[in-house]
């Protein structure tokens, strides 16, 4: 959609099919129906410390699970020589003249911690590598702070406030800009350890999440014909408890319960000059109000229970159970849209249930098999629930909800095996996926387009439940360690999908793709090549409307160099050859001057410095 609001896919999964989280609990939602805000944006890649990644329905403990975990661990106060300590780094990238800068200071003592960590970022438009300048430019100033209080030394709390705010962000590929996107995010933990022989631990985390999101066109060609105006929120509060046992040598219970609460709200205001149709000039500009989310919510009370039994010195198995009771509401429907389901627009209250089991042995010689099934479900999102005739896909349809549409339920079985020697680690992982009632969006001739009825396409896409559909694939690679001073790294991944009910590909599935690197590594000197290489993507969905994409090979060479213990110099170049190349899962042009597939940065050259006090 644009350089700001990227969103990670994990196989063919992504959007609400993926559980997206801070520090293991802490959600966030997007205000806007086309995910300018997607959560991921919501944090400073300066404050993440480390990302955890499980693919899979295979864990029951962070929330319903559905095609994978993303839990993004920000930075925490580490206790130093001095009481107060940190970093200041900042940037240059040539390729938009984007500036970037992030200050990190803390205070550690032993029964109370403070930290702050704030960046300012800003970013023009790139150009690709034809030359093109791609509309991405934005601001954004963010800041994260930390105040931890330990009671005793089993015990830790810690208040966590997290804001970002980000103005003039630019879309390449939707109908609109954002002025401004405030977020804030406030959470509370309390932890403790050891209580007894048999319980190692409780935990306890509340969290609220509120974001404004103003959108308009005035930066759009269509602005001298209709002013568009999008002030829109969203609400995101919730929390959990967790509880550890301790059940015989080795074998552990995770049992406990969360809740989370979105509310979503906001109307489109648009005042109209110019008729669309006829190009006539209307002697009094005419105002309309869209309802974009009709006041819309969802609840979502989970209950889970996670045993791992240790069988014998070799072999671990992990079995768990999670229950979910979903509802929703919409309190200000539009008029068209509750007569398009005569009044029957308030979905049904839905119990989920999701179990997963799986075996890990090890027996010996740096050998590990992983063998892992699931069932899991996944309730609709609001906009696939409550959306009316906004354009939210990849191509120019008017989407409008459904209200009727049933959980999406996924049958998976992944198969891993590792093996280590002294200077080698390769990992291979197979995968395979049914999904009943798999929700995708299909052209209804009975729904006429709302807005521009003059314009293509005449009609509406639906959201819908697609009664089979599977997923095959894998993810493999090879890591060696030679010559003392060197790493290469190589792997490789791949998702075949397949809509059995339409006979047809699934749609917006990734291509087959390579990343390998080579690192050279001293003392004080760290130098890196990486290389990614992905295939053509012709196995595509004529009813989504979908296009192929043809495949690309980028490089990028990076430099690390530390010549004093408190200063850190950095240099890179990223695609180095100039590519002009387009991702699959990249939306086109929308509203704009000039059509195009949305094509990637070209060629920038990079210089960054970091110093810690």
């Amino acid at each position: 959609k644009g350089k700001y609001g990227m969103e990670p896919v994990l196989r063919a999964f992504k959007f609400g099919q993926l559980n997206i989280q801070f520090d293991g609990g802490v959600h966030s939602t997007n205000a806007c129906p086309n995910r300018m805000d997607p959560a991921i944006s919501q944090i400073s890649v300066e404050d993440i410390a480390k990302v955890e990644v499980i693919n899979g329905p295979y864990s029951v403990r962070f929330g319903p699970v559905f095609g994978g975990i993303i839990n993004i661990i920000s930075k925490s106060p580490i206790k130093r020589e001095h009481l107060f300590s940190g970093s200041v780094d900042g940037g240059y990238q040539s390729n938009g003249n984007n500036f970037y800068s992030n200050i990190f200071t803390q205070v550690v003592k032993e029964k109370y911690d403070l930290s702050i960590n704030a960046g300012y970022k800003n970013y023009g438009n790139y150009k690709s590598g034809s030359g093109q300048e791609i509309a991405s430019s934005f601001k954004r100033t963010g800041y994260t702070a930390r105040l931890g209080i330990n009671p005793s030394g089993n015990q830790r709390l810690q208040l966590t406030l997290r804001q970002s705010f980000a103005r003039d962000v630019l879309y390449a590929g939707l109908p609109m800009d954002v002025d401004k996107d405030n977020s804030s995010i406030l959470s509370l933990d309390y932890g403790i350890s050891n209580i007894s022989e048999a319980v190692f631990s409780l935990k306890f985390k509340l969290y609220g999440s509120y974001v404004t999101h103003l959108m308009t066109n005035k930066r759009r060609p269509n602005y001298k014909m209709v002013h568009a105006t999008t002030p829109l929120n969203a609400r995101n509060l919730g929390g959990r408890t967790e509880i550890g046992i301790s059940i015989g040598q080795g074998s552990v219970l995770y049992a406990g319960f969360d809740f989370q609460y979105i509310g979503k709200d906001g109307s489109r205001m648009r005042e109209v000059f110019i008729n669309p149709c006829t190009g006539v000039v209307l002697p009094q500009p005419k105002t309309f109000i869209d309802k974009v989310w009709q006041n819309s919510k969802k609840n979502d009370l989970g209950l889970f229970l996670q045993y791992k039994f240790t069988v014998s010195k070799s072999l671990d198995w992990l079995a768990g159970l999670r229950v979910d009771q979903v509802n929703y509401a919409i309190d200000d429907p539009a008029a068209d849209f509750s007569e398009l389901y005569n009044g029957n627009i308030k979905p049904k209250n839905r119990l989920t249930t999701d179990i997963t089991t799986s075996l890990l042995w090890e027996p010996g010689s740096g050998i590990t098999f992983q063998w892992a099934i699931a069932r899991a479900e996944r309730t609709p999102d609001l906009s696939e629930l409550f959306i009316n005739h906004l354009s939210v896909g990849m191509d120019a349809y008017e989407y409008v909800g459904n209200p009727n549409l049933k959980p999406e339920v996924n049958y998976q079985t992944d198969l891993k095996i590792e093996k280590k020697w002294k200077h080698v680690d390769t990992y291979a992982d197979v995968f395979f996926s049914y999904v009943n009632n798999y929700i995708s969006a299909r052209v209804d001739t009975t729904i006429p387009r709302k807005f521009l009825p003059c314009k293509l396409p005449k009609f509406t896409k639906k959201f819908t439940n697609v009664e089979q559909v599977f997923m095959t694939g894998f993810e493999a690679g090879i890591n060696v360690k030679f010559s003392k001073h060197f790493v290469y790294n190589l792997g490789a991944s791949y998702t075949y999908a397949q809509n059995l009910s339409w006979a047809e590909p699934l749609s917006e599935i990734p291509p087959f793709s390579v990343m390998t690197s080579l690192t050279y590594r001293i003392e004080k000197l760290t130098a890196r090549l990486n290389g990614r290489l992905v295939s053509s993507q012709n196995r595509i969905s004529h009813s989504f409307d979908e296009s192929t994409t043809p495949g690309f090979s980028v490089f990028d060479g990076y430099v690390t160099y530390t010549p004093l213990k408190f200063l850190s110099l950095n240099a890179s170049v990223t695609n180095i050859f100039n590519s002009n190349y387009v991702e699959h899962l990249s939306r086109p042009y929308k509203n704009m001057s000039t059509k195009s597939q949305y094509f990637e940065p070209g060629r920038s050259i990079n210089i960054g410095a970091k110093i810690n006090f």
